[in-house]
């Protein structure tokens, strides 16, 4: 009596007031506040989505309760719209509830509540948890005396007072949610009847399918009862009141049911289709007990084989790991997933983390992901779930949504797999663009679509997607409906948030590290040079195919680097996209599918790493729930890929953006602008961000001599450009005019700095108040300003030719295509501005760093290098003006098999991503001083990266070339070759003048074209000749041939003229501007023009390294007189091989002969 007395009655009001997760008991020990059956203690430990290695208890009250009250069914309500739930109610309040070892005779009876659990519940209310309870002792005796209900209410009644008729005895399947069904009634018309299905297997033995069925309701674990074999499905309709015992009969699922009082009726299902069931009527009865004894659990087990080949899997216990999506999602033991993406599925609202349940009635699939192994349990209307036990941990109720959004619907008409692909894009696309977009944009409403199912409507295949008949058509034709048909598809690739893609290729590179038994074991990592070892970067590359993921995000540029990243919500990460147009938008989101993953870091750094996350970042659980990594600065992570691989997904939002951004191009008359070259980002302090308000960054371009106007053309379907028509307006009347233009960028306009291409051609607006019109030498470009890349053809083009994709293509008129490759070439060759060099230079002496300390500027020549970087190290010279660049490097590069090495001391900002060994760059104006013993990079200096090793390696000291044995023939000038026999070969460097004759042939049988003679005059300084050549090579690489496109027209004007054709050249030899073909055969006035473009284009390439012979007088005069064609006053040399000349092996040679010029003279002195 103590004891009872000590208990404190709580009321319901009193929990709903709380507002807090609680749990009580009637027997209060402080240690043992929750007890955790043994069942528990062997599951697996749940993960909490919002703080997995923080779980909370609930936390009790710190006394003894007992709440008494009446459990009641009850329809749902505007509080509770689940219809699964029962209801407990006290004098204060109701509240929704499930209840544990559930005696159906309490139903509508007091009971006492000795253990228990409460859950608030949004949007008002809550949820009690019954674990134990007991009768209360008024109720007992009167409890005692019933043994049966009527269905169309909750009156309890005895067996022995009604005369049962229709018994249906059966094991109970499944059962189907409450719908509405429309019924047709002979006055009334159509109605909609409220109501669910219930399938059972029902025995034909003697007795059952007798009339005299009332032995079933004493039917008892007698040998007579084990005789029963249940094999015949029946469909029974829960209608009208009846539908109040959804609650109860959906946890009898698995047990042995005793109904009377039903009655067949046909039901039509549609399409001609109808099945003969029973429904209930108001004499309907459901009698009890229930049998759910191991009698009836050993029938499941005997009838799994037949239920499994209907697709259907019997049943699987688990402990709940994980809810996700608002409970459309529910992890089990941490390996399956189960979906509960139907809106009419009514699941127990404590499906809670760490609650132990029973499914039944599920499909089996597996999903076939590219990225993680998962099992999938698919959920249909005979799917059901109950709670065997309830969870002791604080965490969130299961409530499913109550709004039906258009993208819940494109969810419910997809094959499992596929849904559950869809909602892991809706988890990745929360998170990755959250304060970005709108949830309305994301999502999308009840009649508009969002961002997701644009998406997901784009990658899925038109098999994953079906028709919804409706409830009862799907519950009673289950198979016909394809229902868990398994489809045969190759899953879209995954959208992954950049926070789990920075943590998976961290693990990766890890991993890989530690497969290693000693990472000081990497004989590659190391480099000699100057006497000392040095460390070099260790490299792994991730391809896009063998992650099967896609990235999609914003691209920025970053105020702390300066560099362009792929950025959402959740992180950033560097990328490199080298054919990236000048016209993307920061708010575009950009899909990326074709890329690779660049991993690097140093040895000595990688020491110690270890795994953060033991769960795969790509995991299910991981995208769901909210996924943080802590970025290691140790290692360097970045993108590469290109542009053409991706493709913009801004038009979801927006119909057609990007046409806006090229509306300025379709009429006008615009500047054309070559860039010269761009002058680097300068040193700044250590901290603070790179792209700051007071950023200024130059480069350094050369306007045409005249204006080009272009008309509306068309969009290329490939690559995603505008196509265009261009005519050459207000020629200047002095082509060869160079006006050099230095251009400021300021911080707003940074990102057009960032993709602009040295030797790249630009159009600008012409206008009033353009920078160019308004500009003499100097002009700023600002965020206004609109820059756009240019290639130009003539005749028919092929997007193949271009290395990168412009942002317009423009088709010139044969005239006006000469025009350009006229000014193209008195462009080839402009001296570096020298008052900027000299600036950028002193701004470097004098940063604070160096406490005003003025030096004096390096002399010599300023050049271009281009080759293979095979390493880069911290330099260990300390020339005059190193002493101020404390972190100046040495980079070794191999150039035509040469290895050269650069000194650099340029700020940390001025390397582009990527930079490194094994990636192909251009060193523009590097020093080479005039002590001729090494090259340096200046401030003026600027570094570009042409391509990248598109493999997984590294290079060793094994690896590092040797420099080549030269074997060329040695170099002379042209003046002094005729001092040399006729057959010796020699080395010139000269340059095309002009062409004097070019005899062009068809070959037999093969649409290719020959070279039986050619040629042309060129000069070295010292003299001018004419070398004559038959090479196909040789021509190939004069004439710069596209030959994509050049050998297709020059076959075409072949065919229309036997196959051959003679050209010469009767103008100026000494001016290749002043051409006067002459052709063979009469020719349209476009293909003249063609031809002449040809030659023409030859004459505007860069110095040459030719090696030839002198040629007899005999032979030579006997080729010209096939051609009526006379012998020219100059030396003729027969060439066989040519190439362009490498300034700086050529300088390496001077500078090597010099050296041994001077040992030898100083020798000579030292012995006389």
């Amino acid at each position: 009596m103590e004891e009872e007395s000590s208990v404190k009655l709580i009321s319901v009001s009193d929990l709903l007031h709380r507002l807090h997760p609680l749990t009580g008991a009637s027997l209060f020990t402080p240690s043992h506040s929750v007890r955790r059956p043994p069942s528990y203690k062997d599951a697996p430990q749940p993960s909490n989505p919002q703080n997995p290695n923080n779980l909370k208890i609930l936390k009790p009250l710190n006394y003894p309760t007992v709440l008494v009250g009446t459990l009641n069914l009850t329809f749902p309500s505007s509080s509770c719209s689940n219809s699964s739930c029962l209801k407990f109610c006290d004098h204060s309040a109701a509240v929704c509830c499930d209840i544990l070892d559930l005696d159906l005779r309490v139903i509508g009876q007091r009971i006492r509540i000795v253990a228990w659990n409460f859950l608030p519940l949004k949007p008002h209310g809550g949820f009690l948890e019954i674990i134990r309870w007991s009768l209360d002792q008024s109720e007992e005796s009167y409890v005692s005396k019933f043994n049966a209900f009527y269905l169309n209410s909750v009156i309890p009644t005895r067996e022995e007072t009604i005369v049962p008729r229709h018994l249906i005895y059966g094991l109970l399947e499944s059962v189907s949610p409450v719908s509405n069904v429309p019924c047709t009634a002979n006055k009334t018309g159509t109605k909609n009847v409220k109501g669910f299905l219930a399938e059972i297997t029902t025995c034909e033995c003697k007795l059952c399918i007798s009339r005299d069925k009332v032995m079933l309701l004493h039917d008892n674990p007698t040998e007579q009862s084990n005789s029963h074999k249940f094999s015949k499905s029946t469909i029974l309709y829960f209608c009208g009141s009846a539908s109040i015992w959804y609650p109860v009969i959906s946890r009898l699922v698995g047990s042995i049911l005793l109904i009377s009082g039903m009655k067949k009726k046909m039901v039509f299902l549609g399409e001609g289709k109808s099945l003969m069931m029973y429904v209930t009527t108001e004499k309907a009865i459901f009698h009890l007990p229930v049998s759910n004894s191991k009698r009836a659990m050993n029938i499941n087990r005997r009838n799994t084989t037949r239920i499994r080949e209907k697709g259907l899997c019997r049943a699987y216990t688990g402990t709940i790991t994980g809810v996700y999506m608002q409970g459309m999602v529910i992890e089990l033991d941490h390996k399956v997933l189960l979906l509960l993406t139907d809106h009419q599925l009514m699941m127990p609202h404590s499906l809670r983390v760490g609650a132990i349940v029973t499914v039944r009635n599920f499909h089996l699939e597996d999903p076939k992901f590219g990225w993680e192994k998962v099992k999938v349990f698919g959920s249909c209307y005979k799917t059901s779930i109950r709670v065997n036990l309830f969870s002791p941990i604080e965490s969130g109720c299961h409530q499913a949504l109550q709004s039906r959004s258009l993208l819940r619907k494109f969810i419910e008409s997809l094959a499992f797999s596929a849904g559950l692909w869809v909602l892991l894009a809706v988890s990745s696309f929360k998170k990755k663009f959250a304060g970005v977009l709108s949830e309305m944009e994301i999502l999308g409403l009840k009649h508009m679509e969002g961002l997701v199912q644009k998406y997901s409507s784009s990658c899925l295949p038109l098999s994953v997607f079906g028709f919804r008949h409706g409830v009862v058509t799907e519950y009673c034709q289950h198979e016909l409906c394809g229902c868990g048909k398994e489809i045969d598809y190759n899953p879209p690739k995954l959208v992954v948030p950049i926070s789990n893609l920075i943590s998976h290729c961290e693990d990766t590179f890890i991993k890989k590290l530690n497969a290693n038994s000693d990472i000081n074991n990497y004989q590659n990592s190391s480099l000699v040079c100057g006497g000392k070892s040095h460390d070099q970067p260790i490299r792994s590359i991730l391809k896009s195919e063998d992650m099967n993921i896609v990235l999609l995000g914003t691209l920025k540029i970053s105020e702390r680097s300066g560099r362009l990243q792929l950025v959402d919500a959740t992180g950033s990460i560097d990328i490199v996209i080298p054919d990236l147009p000048t016209v993307w938008s920061n708010n575009d989101i950009y899909e990326i599918n074709d890329f690779s993953i660049v991993m690097e870091g140093f040895p000595r750094q990688l020491q110690g790493l270890e795994l953060v996350n033991n769960d795969h970042p790509f995991s299910c659980k991981n995208i769901f729930n909210h996924f943080q990594s802590s970025r290691r600065k140790q290692i360097t992570i970045y993108i590469y890929c290109y542009m053409r691989d991706t493709k913009s997904r801004n038009h979801i939002l927006h119909p057609s953006p990007s046409l806006d951004k090229y509306n300025e191009l379709e009429n006008g008359s615009f500047h054309l602008l070559y860039l010269l070259h761009k002058f680097p980002l300068q040193q700044k302090l250590a901290g603070g961000d790179v792209v700051t308000n007071n950023l200024s960054v130059y480069v350094e371009a050369i306007v045409f001599p005249w204006n080009l106007l272009l008309h509306k053309g068309e969009r290329d379907s490939v690559f995603q450009v505008k196509m265009l028509n261009g005519t050459v307006v207000n020629m200047q009347e002095d082509c060869s005019y160079k006006r050099k233009l230095l251009l400021e960028l300021k911080s707003d306009s940074f990102w057009k700095y960032q993709l602009l291409r040295i030797g790249g051609y630009y159009l600008i607006k012409h206008g009033d108040k353009d920078l160019v019109c308004t500009s003499k030498d100097f002009g700023v470009v600002n965020s206004e300003s609109h820059l756009w890349s240019v290639v130009f053809f003539s005749g028919q083009k092929s997007t193949d030719e271009c290395e990168i994709c412009p942002d317009v293509y423009v088709n010139l008129s044969d005239d006006d295509h000469l025009s350009f490759l006229k000014a193209k070439h008195s462009i080839t060759t402009i001296e570096p501005n020298e008052t900027i060099f000299k600036g950028l230079f002193l701004n470097s002496c004098l940063s604070p760093r160096t406490g005003g300390v003025i030096v004096n500027m390096p002399e010599g020549n300023l050049l271009s290098v281009q080759g293979l970087v095979v390493a880069v190290h911290t330099s260990t010279h300390h020339h005059h003006y190193h002493r101020i660049f404390p972190g100046s490097v040495c980079i070794h590069v191999l150039v035509d098999q040469n290895l050269v090495k650069i000194d650099s001391s340029l700020s940390e900002h001025s390397y582009p991503v990527g930079f490194g060994p094994g990636v192909k760059a251009k060193f523009h104006r590097v020093l080479l001083t005039t002590q001729g013993d090494v090259l340096k990079m200046t401030p003026a200096s600027f570094i570009e990266i042409n391509s990248q090793i598109p493999i997984d390696q590294q290079l060793t000291s094994n690896d590092t070339p040797v420099m080549a044995v030269d074997t060329t023939p040695s170099s002379a000038l042209i003046s002094e070759m005729i001092h040399f026999s006729n057959h010796k070969k020699t080395r010139i460097h000269c340059r095309v003048v002009a062409f004097y004759v070019l005899v062009m042939e068809k070959k037999n049988d093969s649409s290719d074209v020959k070279f039986p003679l050619a040629g042309v005059i060129m000069d070295d300084g010292s003299s001018m000749c004419c070398c004559w050549t038959d090479n196909e090579r040789v021509m190939t690489c004069l004439l710069g041939l596209p030959w994509k496109r050049s050998r297709t027209s020059l076959m075409k004007i072949l065919d229309e003229h036997d196959g051959l054709i003679v050209i010469n050249n009767h103008g100026c030899l000494s001016d290749n501007s002043c051409i006067d073909v002459k052709v063979s055969v009469p020719v349209k006035e476009s293909d003249e023009q063609f031809l002449k473009s040809l030659l023409l284009q030859a004459s505007s390439t860069n110095t040459w390294d030719v090696v030839g012979s002198m040629m007899s007088l005999e032979e030579l005069d006997e080729r010209l007189r096939r051609l009526d064609m006379v012998m020219l006053p100059l030396h003729n040399i027969w060439i066989s091989q040519v190439s362009h000349m490498n300034t700086l092996n050529e300088a390496r040679n001077i500078f090597q002969q010099l050296m041994i010029y001077t040992k030898e003279r100083n020798k000579r002195k030292a012995e006389t």
